[in-house]
């Protein structure tokens, strides 16, 4: 089975095509990854604000390239010895023209060729919530018209950019009265056409819109014009279409995520799944790419059939990885035909072991006296009720109406909405996962659990009990239903809402209401562990154990808010907390006069106050003086940005949403005032610098462990060097590969000492980087295979770092990396750690280990290693401790 050694990250689109990917080739062979992995390369389109949905699988994206661009990208990979691996979006596509089967299902509703790809119920028509306002109010401000598209050849309805295709059989309604030699011809192939010939009909249509002379056209037009303004010509018209355009109805297509402007698809159709995966699964055997990466998978409605069937047809030797983020005790993915997840969790895990706890309860009891009408949220349910009743009303409506069809207890809707959302929001996990039709075991008794846990719930009533069990019931023991169908639908449709109102609750409000320092980006609950280090060990045996293939990342998940090292910055907070919330006091009180007042609520209030400062300290570039216009301008712009988004989306300003454009402005009035204050940007610097200090050292420590533990390690393009984006989103702007390259060529001719004093560029991390994947190429068993055997620490600062060694048929590599060295380096400008302060501090080393010589990786430096090793001798010239074996200086131990 093929594993890549290290793979790097590009999302395309934004300005990075086929080709930027291709001339990065030689950059990332020289970097040491030996794989990249990158968004899908068919034709998507933008979905919302976040997320691509494929339009069509089978087409390389025109904008990218096309087929010239891939294969020159192709080329140039197998020549720099790279593998490709590609991501796919199967849980979801556009509902929009340019996706051609959904086209094709507006057009010929339940007789469609791809009428069974959907999730549609075929009851009535499918209905679209798109109308902002009544149609007749939309026609009047033209915003909605009835129109030929003459690249689509076809007449429907064009709203707002999107085209919806009128029923062919319509269109001698649609023409009635228009005596044209044109209009006759169009109303003869429409009455001929069916949807097993819809390509003979749409190329008959375009031909005949081609030969028609202006004027016959403009007659076309203004007949067209005619009918949309008649109001009982239109509706007569439109009552003949496979669809309705609403305002706030629920469709009867279900969307995926949150997004009315995508459908859900049905891969557990052969055809679907067929048809979805013929190019990529193609792609797989005839080019470089060796693996795929299935996003979103928590919104298929059985991701393990989906893998299984995956696996068979992908083949034994394709690296498949879950896009899915695995929670404590979780057991879905050991049942999966993938290598593994994406790695996001490894997020949550360094977070833990890199957080000071007792400083963060200090932060939090700081972060909780500035608006006790704010609690410290401690979980989540109340946000995830709310998003559900806000977002995804359609598809609790529909399962309401499912559950009406099983004969409950109570057909009361509002009950029956009840017990769905009670069990949706306070579920643990994602979703819970079928097995052969079956709910798991683990996630049978974790929807039980929280069954047990609403049903004592205060006011809780006996009827609302018995509701309660029904659905449990019906979820658990659909084959024991009056109709075994449909509570299997019940039971995955259901699933899909969980995972996607959980999904959303991270992308959005919570992690801007829940402390301080928005842990809750970090991967659902971020809780605080009594053993940091003893859980981060038992965290990596299990990655060994059950997904030693899996990805490891630190970048780029939609629950984040931050670049990889502007979070590691956050977590340094954690280290001086009074010292930060005393710089925030300060701020607050120096800054008072910029307030201003919104129907008698202070505006920003203290907790936005909160969050924009520490944002700003996460955000700004180390090197950046106060004199800079041009760079204040740059973090300037990117707070805004950032700040904007929390207001829009955090919960505790649900207040002003839909009119928070006063808030929005107040918040920006307050930033422009601050980057105009130089005494306070003076301050701020001041106050920051040893922050951003202990977070580099953070980031240095996270990208080791990363490039070091069991897994897969993902470089995300650009994070080689300092990421202290304002987003974890990326691909917004492109990656400079020619500014990456020279830097990679500036670190490796550059002494480390002086990297080190230089910290601030970035170049050192991009060194390390490097050294620590070009050991992974020439130790692939070791990293792969090799065993994780953590290392005890004697010593006065046992408690600083984290130690562990990889081993594999005599092969050795010894990591220890620092942890909480705040209080260590406030006194220096540069990532040194005090060698007096480690004197005292050893590693204890096994048997095995003693008398072999270690070479340090970074320094090159070697060692014969006896029963302990001294931490001050390791870390003398670089703050993180590695030591390898070579071959040809391993000697055995003398018994």
């Amino acid at each position: 089975m093929y594993t890549p050694k290290s793979a790097y990250r590009i999302q395309l689109r934004h300005g990075t095509t086929f080709r930027h990917a291709a001339d990065a080739a030689g950059y990332m062979s020289d970097l040491g990854v030996d794989a990249l992995s990158m968004s899908s390369p068919f034709q998507s389109v933008q979905v919302g604000e976040h997320g691509l949905a494929t339009v069509s699988p089978a087409v390389l994206d025109v904008e990218l390239g096309a087929e010239s661009g891939f294969a020159e990208l192709n080329s140039r990979l197998a020549g720099a010895g790279l593998a490709l691996i590609i991501d796919l979006n199967p849980s979801r596509m556009p509902a929009s023209s340019e996706n051609s089967w959904w086209f094709d299902v507006l057009e010929w509703g339940s007789r469609a060729t791809y009428a069974g790809y959907f999730d549609i119920d075929w009851a009535g028509p499918v209905l679209l919530p798109v109308l902002e306002r009544p149609m007749g109010e939309e026609i009047e401000a033209r915003l909605l018209t009835i129109c030929f598209n003459r690249r689509l050849a076809s007449i429907g309805i064009a709203y707002r950019g999107v085209f919806h295709p009128f029923e062919p059989s319509s269109y001698a309604a649609v023409l009635h009265r228009n005596e044209t030699a044109l209009a006759a011809e169009l109303i003869g192939v429409a009455d001929q056409a069916t949807p097993e010939a819809a390509t003979k009909f749409h190329r008959e249509i375009a031909r005949i819109l081609k030969e028609a002379d202006t004027a016959a056209l403009i007659d076309l037009a203004a007949h067209l014009n005619n009918v949309a303004g008649d109001a009982g010509w239109r509706d007569a018209i439109l009552d003949l279409q496979n669809w309705r355009l609403v305002e706030n109805e629920a469709p009867a297509a279900r969307n995926a995520g949150n997004s009315s402007l995508t459908v859900g698809l049905r891969h557990e159709e052969p055809d679907v799944f067929k048809d979805f995966h013929r190019e990529p699964l193609s792609l797989l055997q005839r080019t470089q790419v060796r693996g795929l990466r299935v996003n979103d998978i928590d919104m298929l409605a059985d991701p393990e059939s989906y893998t299984r069937l995956l696996r068979q047809r992908a083949g034994e030797d394709a690296f498949l990885i879950a896009d899915k983020i695995v929670l404590k005790g979780e057991s879905a993915i050991s049942e999966w035909q993938v290598n593994g997840t994406a790695g996001y969790e490894f997020i949550g895990t360094v977070t833990d072991l890199l957080i000071d706890p007792q400083g963060l309860s200090i932060l939090q009891r700081h972060w909780s006296k500035l608006d006790p009408t704010t609690e410290f949220a401690g979980d989540h349910n109340h946000v995830k009720v709310n998003i559900l009743h806000a977002a995804f009303t359609d598809d609790l409506a529909q399962l309401v109406q499912l559950l009406t069809e099983l004969q409950p207890p109570s057909d009361e809707p509002t009950m029956l909405s009840r017990a769905v959302v009670d069990l949706a929001t306070a579920l643990p996990v994602f979703r819970a996962y079928s097995k052969d039709g079956r709910i798991s075991p683990f996630y049978a008794r974790a929807l039980r659990s929280t069954a047990a846990q609403v049903s004592k719930r205060e006011g809780q009533t006996p009827e609302e009990n018995d509701v309660l069990s029904f659905v449990l019931g019906v979820m658990q023991s659909p084959e024991k239903t009056v109709n075994a169908a449909i509570a299997e639908t019940f039971s995955g449709r259901f699933q899909q809402l969980a995972a996607a109102v959980t999904a959303s609750s991270l992308e959005k409000s919570y992690q801007y209401t829940r402390g301080p320092i928005a842990l809750d980006e970090l991967i659902l609950k971020s809780n605080v562990k009594p053993d940091p280090v003893g859980s981060f060990h038992h965290s990596m045996h299990e990655k060994a154990r059950t997904e030693p293939s899996g990805m490891l990342a630190t970048s780029y998940s939609y629950a984040t808010k931050f670049g990889e090292d502007a979070r590691m910055r956050l977590l340094a907070l954690s280290e001086a907390p009074e010292r930060w919330a005393s710089a925030v006091e300060r701020w607050r009180q120096s800054q008072a006069g910029n307030l201003v007042t919104i129907e008698n609520a202070v505006v920003p209030d203290a907790k936005a106050e909160w969050l924009l400062y520490q944002t700003l300290a996460a955000i700004w570039p180390a090197s950046l003086l106060v004199h800079d216009k041009a760079g204040l301008a740059l973090v300037r712009d990117e707070l805004v940005a950032f700040m904007s988004g929390a207001i829009r989306e955090s919960d505790w300003l649900s207040l002003w949403t839909g009119t928070d454009k006063p808030y929005g402005k107040a918040v920006t009035h307050c930033i422009d005032r601050l980057f105009a204050d130089e005494e306070f940007l003076g301050d701020f610097v001041e106050t920051a610098r040893p922050f951003w200090l202990a977070g580099a050292l953070n980031g240095l420590s996270q990208t080791v462990l990363k490039l070091t533990v069991p897994g897969v390690p993902v470089i995300r393009a650009g994070s080689e060097t300092w990421d202290i984006s304002p987003t974890g989103q990326f691909g917004s702007h492109p990656v400079d590969f020619g500014e990456l390259r020279k830097g990679l060529a500036n670190a490796s001719q550059t002494q480390l000492n002086v990297l080190l004093e230089d910290w601030h560029s970035g170049t050192v991390k991009l060194r390390l980087v490097q050294a620590y994947l070009q050991l992974r190429q020439q130790r692939a068993d070791l990293f792969l295979r090799g065993q994780y055997i953590p290392l005890h620490v004697n010593g006065d600062l046992a408690d600083h770092v984290v130690a562990f060694y990889r081993e594999f048929e005599g092969q050795y590599l010894i990591v220890a990396v620092p942890r909480l060295c705040f209080a260590m380096l406030k006194q220096f400008s540069s990532p040194f750690l005090p060698l007096s302060d480690w004197e005292q501090t050893s590693l204890a080393l096994p048997a095995q280990l003693r008398g072999v010589t270690l070479r340090h990786l970074m320094t090159g430096n070697q060692t014969k290693l006896s029963a302990n090793y001294s931490l001050a001798e390791g870390f003398r010239e670089f703050p993180i401790l590695t030591l390898v074996s070579d071959d040809d200086i391993f000697e055995p131990v003398e018994t």
